[in-house]
C-alpha cells in the first residue's frame, strides 16, 4: 500500500512507498527522498527536506507543505495513471538535521514538487531522461 500525497492545490504529486526506507517518489516514478525515524523527510542525497509528522508534510520553514487524502483542505482530484517507478539510487549520508521549527498551521508557498525534487540525484534523473528519449 502506498500514501500519496498532494499539494496544497489537491494534486496528486508524489507518493510513498511502504518499502523499508518509506522512499517518496515523484508521481513520474522518480525516488526523490525517504523518511527516517518516522518523521524526518531526507532526500535520497542525504539532504533534509522537512518533517512528516500525522500525514503532513513540513517545509523547513515548519509550514504545511504536502498532505494526505486524510489531511488535506481542499477537495483531492482524482490521481492520474502514476509513471513507472524507477530504481532508488544508494542513498547518501544524512546532513545534519535542523532544530525542528515551531510548526505552523499555515499552508507553504513552495511547490511540493520543487520541495522533493532538492532531495534528488542529479545523474540519475539526467540517466532517465536520456533512456526515454531514446525510444
Amino acid at each position: 500500500m502506498e500514501k500519496i500525497l498532494y499539494n496544497n492545490n489537491g494534486d496528486p504529486v508524489a507518493y510513498v512507498a511502504m518499502d523499508y526506507d518509506g522512499t517518496i517518489y515523484l508521481w513520474e516514478g522518480f525516488p526523490a527522498a525517504y523518511i527516517f525515524d518516522d518523521v524526518h523527510v531526507y532526500g535520497i542525497n542525504g539532504r533534509h527536506l522537512g518533517w512528516f509528522i500525522a500525514d503532513i508534510l513540513y517545509d523547513p520553514d515548519g509550514e504545511r507543505i504536502g498532505f494526505t487524502y486524510t489531511t488535506c483542505p481542499v477537495s483531492i482530484s482524482k490521481p492520474p495513471v502514476k509513471g513507472k517507478k524507477f530504481p532508488k539510487d544508494e542513498i547518501r549520508p544524512r546532513w545534519q538535521r535542523p532544530a525542528q521549527p515551531v510548526l505552523s498551521f499555515g499552508v507553504s508557498r513552495r511547490d511540493l514538487a520543487d520541495l522533493l525534487k532538492e532531495g534528488r540525484v542529479i545523474w540519475q534523473f539526467d540517466k532517465a531522461s536520456t533512456e526515454g528519449s531514446s525510444a
